[in-house]
């Protein structure tokens, strides 16, 4: 079901107050499917239309790319697309959201494995850096587009980059009580790290950059600035 265009004169806000209210109610409507665990894990027909939405996205800009190019991109008919999403909005959403989904459960992964907060953090810069590599379109969307959702698209979006923050911070914080303390409180430091981490999209060439010296270089780079010099 497509959001309703009103045949009228009168945009002055019943058409954008309709296709609000269902842009909310849909997306209420993924996030339990989601959660239910009945489509947790995307099969491959819909991870291969989110591989090449985010391909169109990257290249294109969300605002400038049509859900046609999509299609085109994926080889598949407007109807087949419609068969997965609505519109190009719940395309964006279901980028967002799996990427971050992701990305969150590595971290716990990695964070339920015994180890120190430095070996923790150099886990979740190689699994975030990882990620990026495969899957550089779909987290350049999610580093520039997060603004381009509205209502309950962006509400859960948020959750989880928020979840993923929190993980983050959580490791920043064990390694602020270590004996040299740090230097900066640890939510500005997460601040910091994810702009390191950030704007790794913006710059990465995979044919001269190796992602593991690249994950290496960073965390050295982050911990030298963020812990506090040992007193001599």
């Amino acid at each position: 079901m497509l959001p309703i265009k009103f045949r009228t004169n009168d945009r002055s806000g019943r058409e954008a107050a309709w296709n609000q209210a269902y842009l909310g109610r849909r997306a209420i409507e993924i996030y339990r499917e989601l959660s239910s665990g009945k489509t947790a894990r995307f099969d491959e027909k819909r991870v291969h239309l989110l591989t090449c939405a985010a391909r169109v996205f990257a290249e294109q800009g969300y605002k400038r790319a049509s859900i046609r190019q999509v299609a085109q991109a994926t080889g598949s008919s407007l109807a087949g697309l419609y068969h997965y999403v609505s519109c190009k909005e719940e395309l964006l959403f279901f980028i967002q959201y799996h990427t971050f989904g992701v990305l969150a459960e590595e971290l716990e992964a990695i964070l339920n494995r015994s180890a120190t907060p430095e070996v923790h953090l150099k886990d979740m810069v190689f699994s975030h850096v990882r990620y990026l590599v495969e899957h550089l379109p779909e987290l350049k969307v999610c580093t520039t587009e997060l603004g381009s959702l509205q209502g309950e698209y962006y509400q859960q979006v948020l959750s989880r980059r928020q979840r993923y923050f929190e993980l983050t911070r959580q490791i920043l914080i064990r390694l602020g009580e270590q004996d040299q303390g740090a230097r900066v409180e640890a939510n500005l430091a997460a601040l910091y790290l994810f702009g390191m981490l950030n704007w790794i999209v913006m710059w990465f060439d995979p044919q001269r950059n190796d992602p593991v010296e690249l994950s290496e270089s960073l965390v050295e780079l982050f911990l030298g600035g963020y812990r506090r010099k040992s007193m001599k």
